[in-house]
Order: structure tokens, then sequence, then C-alpha cells
């Protein structure tokens, strides 16, 4: 059994102080962080444990370069309507067929998920698939609550796609063709599962004969577009961004750097000032990044991380089920609290495992379950959350039974497929 010292439990309780006061509503997210860094400095000077210094070595700045230069690219390429040409698009490939915009619909939000942070893609793929409902008289919700659950699903591919994906990946050095490599199959599985799923729940809904199809089919999808050569540049600059990515371990160049450059080439082709083209970055996202670093940092530092990552390897000396009780607990925990906390905190613990096993298996466990667990309920991923609340200000409110329907049961679904991938993962 390990032993904590008083050090030790001071930090923890800290630490739950914290995560409880950034879950409690009673302060934005990032406020709450912040409040519980100054707490966790001062006993560090009170205690001898952890100095300002100590606190910016364990700040990943490599993470907050990567999503401060993904941002702003991001932010410049739907400003030349390239996503709402694409959705446009895909809505007139299913002349109708309501089976056909389902599919469509969702496979392009995981695709674009994949590359692009999915709050993003849902913001901008949910006020266009509700005009379009609207104009077939339809209900929108199976199509906002699709987008919602397959934007989870296809960020969970690519080391890009998802904000805990790059959390891992740069912590545990994990290169983005890793990431497609090792999750590309139980990511796959996981969106035929939740597509067979969805064609048994809203089976009533897809045989519904929509109205006014000429109306969807006339829609011009080249009036969206704002800036045709900007978006043209754009596009071919993201394509060669990605080659970067993939090439990380050819070049020696990281991706962080990678995503600055994109980023400043952005801003430096854009036609709006830097301070409009900053306002697409979200700025208090960045600060809630650099304070979650710092309150690990403060576990860290008390060793009682390293005992956590002991302990757990008491249970078992079989990686693959040490690394079924990650993905198990980072998934259901995920279903409740924000996935961006609970994979930093876990993240100290699985490399020590990780470490102790010499397996990366627990690294995949972890980016599954708090990608994919997100989708167990309405208020798992920031994507649910953003998808609902869109979604009611439009005028469609969508009921927690709504979700449990959709969601949870595809969530369930998605990672019963993840634990099986796990034993041909542990095996490759």
């Amino acid at each position: 059994m390990v032993k904590t010292d008083i050090v030790q439990i001071t930090t923890l309780v800290i630490f739950i102080f914290s995560y409880i006061l950034i879950f409690s509503g009673k302060f934005d997210r990032t406020t709450a962080a912040l409040i519980g860094v100054i707490v966790m400095l001062s006993a560090g000077y009170v205690f001898h444990f952890m100095t300002f210094e100590d606190l910016l070595y364990h700040i990943d700045w490599e993470v907050i370069i990567l999503l401060f230069g993904m941002m702003t690219f991001v932010g410049e390429l739907a400003r030349t309507g390239f996503f709402k040409y694409l959705g446009v698009k895909t809505l007139k490939l299913s002349k109708g067929n309501l089976w056909l915009m389902f599919f469509y619909l969702t496979m392009m939000t995981a695709v674009v998920s994949m590359f692009i942070d999915n709050v993003t893609t849902v913001l901008l793929m949910i006020p266009l698939t509700v005009e379009a409902a609207e104009i077939m008289g339809i209900n929108p919700v199976p199509l906002i609550l699709g987008e919602a659950v397959f934007s989870n699903v296809g960020g969970t591919a690519t080391l890009i796609g998802d904000p805990p994906n790059i959390l891992v990946g740069i912590a545990a050095h994990l290169p983005f063709v890793s990431f497609i490599i090792n999750l590309s199959i139980p990511v796959f599985m996981a969106i035929v599962v939740s597509l067979v799923l969805s064609r048994v729940i809203y089976s009533d809904w897809f045989n519904m004969k929509p109205e006014n199809i000429e109306a969807i089919l006339a829609m011009d999808e080249r009036e969206y577009i704002e800036d045709y050569k900007r978006m043209r540049f754009l596009i071919l600059l993201l394509f060669l961004m990605v080659l970067f990515f993939a090439t990380e371990t050819i070049t020696g160049i990281p991706i962080s750097f990678v995503a600055l450059v994109g980023g400043t080439i952005s801003l430096a082709v854009s036609e709006y000032s830097p301070q409009e083209v900053f306002k697409a970055v979200e700025w208090p996202t960045l600060v809630f990044f650099i304070a979650l670093f710092a309150l690990v940092g403060g576990l860290d530092e008390t060793g009682l991380l390293e005992d956590m990552a002991h302990s757990i390897s008491q249970i078992s000396n079989n990686p693959l089920i040490i690394a079924l009780i990650i993905l198990w607990v980072s998934g259901i925990t995920s279903s409740v609290v924000d996935n961006i906390p609970i994979t930093a905190a876990l993240i100290p613990v699985v490399a020590s495992l990780s470490s102790l096993y010499h397996s990366s298996v627990l690294w995949w466990a972890l980016v599954m379950g708090a990608d994919i667990g997100g989708n167990l309920t309405p208020i798992g991923s920031s994507a649910g959350v953003i998808s609902i609340g869109l979604s009611r200000k439009l005028g469609y409110d969508i009921s927690n039974k709504e979700w449990i329907k959709m969601g949870s049961v595809t969530g369930l679904a998605s990672l019963v497929v993840c634990s099986l991938s796990l034993l041909f993962i542990s095996l490759v």
C-alpha cells in the first residue's frame, strides 16, 4: 500500500477542490482553474514543493502553440465560406433521401473533425442543417444529434482531431501517423456500428417523405463562398500542413511549429486586421489549458501521480487489462465532466504506467475513452453541449431522453468496439 504524506494530501485536496469549482458552474471554467492554480502555488510556497518557476516548467507550450496556430488557421478558412460550401454540396448529393442525407452529413462531419476541431465543425454545420431541414419540412434533431456524435468519433482518429488527442500526442511524443495507424480501425468500426444503430433508432424518421426537394437541389453552393481565391490557397495550405504533420518523424519539424506557420500565413493573407483574425482564437481555452497543466504539475511535484500509477499497476501485470481499465474509467468520467481536464489529470499516470509496461496501448485507451466517452451524455463533450445549445437557439430542444436514445446507445457500443480493438492494438 502506498503511503501518502501531508503534502500529497494537501495537493490532492486542492486539486479536487479546483475540479469541483470548474464543474460547479459558479465560475467560468477558466476563472475557476486559475483560482485553483493560485491556491496550489500558494501551498507550494508554504510547503516548499513548488515555485512559480516549477509551475512554468509543467506548462506544455507545444500544446498551446499548436492550438493557437490551428485556431487562427481554421478561423480564416471558415471566413472564406468553405465549410458552408461543403455542407450545401453534401445536402444536394442526397437528393432528398433522408438516409443518404444523414449518412453524407454525418460522414462529412466525421471526416472534417479529423482535421478541424469538432466544436468548430458543429458550429458551422448545424445552422445549415436546420435551414435545409426546415425547407424540406422535416425534424432536424436526428441530423443534429448525428453530427454531434460523429464529430466526436471522427475526431478520435487524428492527433489534431480533438483537444485530448493533442494533449496525449505531445505528452507521449506520438507522431501524427501513429494516431492514424492505431486508431483508424477502431474509429472505422465505431462509425459503422453507430451508423447501423442510427438506422434502427431513426427508422421511422428515415421513411418520411420530405418536401421541396427542388429547393435543395436548386441551391448554389458557390454562393456561399466569400473569397474563392483565398479559399483555394488556404485549402492548399491545409494539405501542406497535414503533409508536414504526417512526416514529422522524417523532417524533424514539430507539428506545433507547422501549425504556427500555417496560422501565421493565414493571418498574412487575410483581408482582416490581426485584432479581427484573433477573435477566432479561443483565448479562455488556451488559458484553461495552461491552468490545468499547472494544477496537474502540483500533484506531480509531490510524487502523488507516480504513487497512483504504482497502485494501479498492482491490479494486474497485463497491460491489456490496465488499458481496458483506463478506457472505461476515462470514458465514463468524460461522460459527466469535460474530457480536457480528465485527460490532463490522467496523462502523468498513464505516462508512468506506459514506462512500466513499455507499451503505447495505454495511450490509445486514454484517447478513445476520453473522446468517445463524451457521447454517453449530453454534457460529456464540448461538441455535444454546443450542439444542444445551438439547436435550442434555433428552435429545437433536444431532451435528455432524445440524447440517450442516440448518443448513449451509440457511445456505449463504440466503447465496446474500442475495447475489442485494444486487443488488436496490443498485439501489433
